[in-house]
């Protein structure tokens, strides 16, 4: 039996000078250690603030808290590695909110005017201003008398700030009472900062140990008045 040979088709003619299309789609590159899932995009850290940041922490932990409760069940596959690769990501994001809080310490820090008006002096400031701004009954945007005296000495900082343009008496008092109250609030910020940040070194421990679950208490680590203190100039 003779032998049937089959010759391709020929190719189209392409014009001079143009270069010739492919046929068909043409995949694109593959890069190594590149997914081939879905990808998912970030806010650049740039654009990112500490209320980003935040948000982020605690979108991160409740999806850690829910695979912790989840790994008991007999039949979910796979789910000590994704504990794994969350509790990962939840420790980057904490690390990234205690540099955050880091950096206001020491802004707070750097703005103690000379260092000699704390100590002895801000202690006695601040439960008399606290006596002075005492929260009312009906107030429902403060949970305590400190918040309630760290907003509104924000408050009058800012009026006194818009107020006062000339010399005399009442520009003195004026910058007097600036001075008292800016160094109150300052005083106030450097504290919450400070016990934020031992908090959320606490959880990030508690998250590297890996022996006890994430609650609900743990969440409230980043919720509260000393939140909202920290976020009010941001």
């Amino acid at each position: 039996m003779e032998s049937i040979s089959y010759a391709p088709p020929p190719a189209a003619a392409v014009p001079a000078g143009a270069s010739p299309l492919p046929v068909g789609p043409v995949p694109a590159p593959y890069l190594p250690g590149q997914s081939s899932g879905p990808t998912y995009t970030t806010l650049p850290l740039a654009k990112q603030d500490i209320r980003d940041r935040r948000s982020s922490v605690e979108f991160a932990l409740r999806e850690y808290m829910s695979l912790q409760r989840r790994r008991y069940r007999t039949d979910e596959v796979g789910i000590e590695e994704r504990l794994r690769v969350q509790a990962a990501h939840v420790l980057t994001d904490l690390q990234t909110l205690r540099n955050d809080t880091s950096a206001m310490v020491k802004t707070a820090e750097s703005h103690r005017w000379r260092r000699w008006i704390t100590g002895t002096v801000v202690a006695s400031f601040i439960p008399a201003i606290r006596a002075i701004f005492r929260r009312p009954t009906g107030e429902t945007e403060t949970s305590n008398h400190t918040e309630y005296a760290f907003r509104k000495s924000r408050s009058l900082i800012a009026r006194i700030r818009d107020s006062v343009h000339g010399k005399g008496r009442f520009a003195a008092l004026a910058f007097f009472v600036f001075a008292v109250l800016y160094v109150f609030s300052n005083e106030v910020s450097l504290r919450v900062a400070r016990t934020v940040s031992k908090r959320l070194k606490r959880l990030s421990a508690k998250i590297e140990n890996g022996q006890e679950d994430i609650d609900e208490k743990d969440m409230k680590l980043l919720s509260g008045w000393r939140w909202r203190v920290l976020l009010w100039n941001h």
